[in-house]
């Protein structure tokens, strides 16, 4: 896979609006039934435009999650802390700021793309936490697959309890002890 990731204000337009028409023909047909030419007339963008970026359309489903995780570090902030990722309030952060993007993560896990998630959230563990941390690697595929199947269920589900809440239940498997004075009761449901 080849990827040109130059992430500045130029670009990035141009590359959104590229994974942008990618989801707007998945919700109407399969991911191998998308033509570049229907992807460039829905973003508005010439065809060396779109091959200035990509040689495929899986490239460009890659680099579009490559931007919003670019986000994620630029507004989750103090991801150099030595725990900072499996802090209750970080937690409910990434549930929110992934939220932004639920129709991304939607799509692609309805059309079977959920390795070009998996492997997105495990590169960026690879990558930017376990150099920094105390951490087995296994513990961070375990937390990052957890935290990414939590999330996709919880979307799934129509979102029906909190981000707080759901951010308790995977914080809990990581750190028992204060687990429970944190814990917001909430009304249950009705139907």
């Amino acid at each position: 896979m080849k990827i040109r990731t130059n992430l500045n204000s130029r670009t990035v337009p141009t590359r959104i609006a590229i994974g942008n028409a990618i989801l707007d023909e998945l919700e109407k047909k399969e991911f191998t039934s998308i033509k570049v030419t229907d992807v460039i007339k829905i973003a508005g963008v010439s065809r060396m435009s779109f091959y200035r970026y990509y040689e495929n359309l899986y490239d460009a489903l890659c680099d579009y999650l490559d931007i919003i995780v670019n986000g994620y570090m630029i507004e989750g902030g103090e991801l150099n802390e030595p725990d900072v990722f499996m802090r209750l309030e970080h937690i409910e952060f990434s549930l929110n700021y992934f939220d932004r993007y639920s129709r991304y993560f939607l799509i692609l896990n309805r059309h079977g793309l959920y390795t070009v998630l998996i492997d997105a959230v495990n590169e960026y563990m690879m990558k930017n936490i376990l150099p920094q941390k105390k951490l087995h690697m296994y513990e961070l595929y375990a937390y990052a697959g957890g935290l990414l199947n939590s999330f996709l269920k919880w979307e799934e589900g129509g979102k029906r309890e909190s981000a707080h809440n759901v951010a308790l239940m995977i914080y809990r498997l990581y750190n028992h002890s204060r687990a429970e004075e944190l814990i917001v009761h909430e009304e249950p449901e009705t139907f």
